[in-house]
């Protein structure tokens, strides 16, 4: 089936005719820490049938913006990773995590979640907590992780972190939808920081977000 298009000589519709469909952008938060296979991102895409997850990324390698390759630490394996084009969307999807995380309010005990799926919006917290201060830092959710260049903000995929950021899931809904402040967070504890830099230093202080 023909992809739809606007049809409109602007570039937020002719962006929109690329990453517009159900399930793209979500693809692209999956695959904004590194490669992943597809048994992985359909596992990591509850709801998502296998047609349409392989459309899906047919159409993104179309456009340039995903390619697949293959990824061997100890046996070779195919994997999805965004390209450089593909990068450019990650801070598009961390802005719509921003907006969106007061929406996180209301908890459904119907929601699908994985941990991971907290770590870009919680990676805009952490910038505004650090207040202007730059560094990498290491950000934990349960047992998914992320490495974030401070100022300006941007997801690496490793490196010698000067402060590793440890933060619950209850105190992660907390933060997002607003109920709980950095300051708070830090001080009873649910947020836990290591490191001795001033990066460390600074976002030990509590600054309220």
């Amino acid at each position: 089936m023909p992809r739809r298009s606007y049809a409109q000589y602007c570039a937020v519709a002719r962006g929109l005719d690329v990453v517009g469909e159900r399930w793209t952008l979500l693809i692209v938060r999956e695959l904004a820490f590194g490669p992943r296979r597809y048994t992985d991102l359909h596992a990591d895409l509850p709801g998502i049938s296998t047609d349409v997850l392989a459309a899906r990324l047919k159409e993104l390698e179309a456009d340039g913006v995903v390619q697949r390759r293959t990824f061997a630490p100890s046996a070779p394996v195919r994997v999805y990773d965004l390209t450089d084009r593909g990068r450019e969307l990650i801070p598009v999807v961390m802005a719509l995590a921003a907006w969106g995380s007061p929406l996180l309010a209301a908890h459904q005990e119907t929601d699908a979640v994985r941990h991971h799926w907290y770590l870009l919006p919680l990676a805009g917290v952490l910038r505004d907590a650090a207040a202007g201060a730059a560094g990498l830092v290491e950000l934990k959710v349960e047992g998914s992780s992320c490495f974030l260049q401070l100022d300006p903000l941007t997801v690496v995929q490793d490196g010698a972190a000067e402060a590793v950021v440890a933060v619950g899931q209850k105190a992660a809904d907390e933060l997002l939808s607003g109920r709980l402040t950095w300051t708070e967070a830090v001080g009873c504890g649910h947020v836990t920081i290591e490191g001795t830099g001033p990066l460390a230093e600074r976002l030990s202080v509590g600054l309220a977000v």
